[in-house]
């Protein structure tokens, strides 16, 4: 159970509603991301971070979704 309540997607400042949009486009859930919204600071400065490190990953990306993948099971997760 979240201890934070996600902002309703209607919630959350049009500014940034683009990056819950993306999060359900490429997940199908934009729970976190919601989340983070409450604070959009926070929000911002993860995206920046999230697309700094995947611009220069230099893990194959079939090998970090299976990594994914195993965290989530491993954390009881639906991923």
């Amino acid at each position: 159970m979240a201890r934070i309540e996600p902002l309703g997607i209607h919630e959350v400042d049009d500014e940034i509603r683009h990056f819950c949009e993306e999060a359900e486009r490429q997940s199908g859930t934009s729970a976190s991301t919601r989340t983070y919204a409450r604070n959009p600071g926070v929000l911002k400065a993860l995206s920046a971070y999230r697309a700094a490190l995947a611009r220069e990953a230099t893990i194959d990306p079939v090998l970090r979704e299976l990594v994914r993948l195993k965290i989530a099971a491993l954390n009881a997760c639906r991923y």
